[in-house]
């Protein structure tokens, strides 16, 4: 995967805890710990906002946990990460949604401010129609490196809806074996479901541990 390295350590073989993975679908399958403060490592709540709905052509939306069930499409929250191209031929494989409207979607251009220094550009946010948005690719074997490709232009189209717990917090881990370092860790959507990226050194790596929904 291009920008990621294969982590080949599961995720309980950290020592770490994991926290504020409370939104209404998904959850780490991880023991949490004691409370902390989350909003000291990153801001975000799970209130009402936007959520961009992609649904096939000529299928009725109903609920998310249809669209799951059913294959008819998936949806993109706030906060999470898609590997995304649009209409310019610009493609996104780590940079975090951080807002949708009615008409558009903006996303950060890198994973966080240290990914953009490490890459020697400044840290922004971008904003495109959603009319620009022309794939959606999702890992379907990371050892083999296969991916699938929707074309949402041609085969989707795009709904936008005011939902409850709009946003997919990251999780704040605690690694162990980085002297007790606490990282952010954005979801991103893959075939199998929700993977857990995390910064190191400004470079994005992915981990192999447990995401299900519940």
């Amino acid at each position: 995967m291009k920008n990621y390295k294969l982590i080949l350590s599961f995720l309980f073989l950290f020592s770490l805890r994991i926290f504020s993975q409370q939104t209404t679908n998904d959850t780490v399958n991880v023991q949490k710990e004691e409370p902390f403060d989350y909003k000291k490592y990153y801001d975000c709540n799970f209130g009402e906002g936007n959520v961009l709905i992609v649904i096939r052509k000529g299928k009725e939306f109903t609920d998310l946990k249809d669209l799951r069930k059913s294959g008819k499409g998936f949806a993109i929250k706030m906060e999470a990460i898609y590997s995304m191209e649009f209409a310019d031929g610009q493609r996104y494989e780590s940079s975090v949604v951080k807002k949708i409207t009615a008409d558009s979607l903006s996303i950060t251009n890198f994973f966080n401010e240290n990914a953009a220094k490490l890459a020697g550009q400044p840290f922004r946010l971008i904003s495109y129609p959603l009319s620009s948005l022309k794939y959606v690719r999702f890992i379907d074997d990371r050892m083999l490196s296969l991916y699938s490709k929707k074309n949402i232009q041609k085969n989707f189209d795009l709904l936008v809806k005011r939902m409850d717990r709009a946003k997919m917090c990251p999780a704040v881990i605690q690694f162990k074996e980085k002297n007790n370092e606490m990282k952010v860790c954005h979801f991103y959507l893959t075939s199998q479901g929700y993977d857990l990226l995390y910064e190191d050194n400004g470079r994005v790596y992915y981990m192999e541990g447990r995401v299900e929904w519940k």
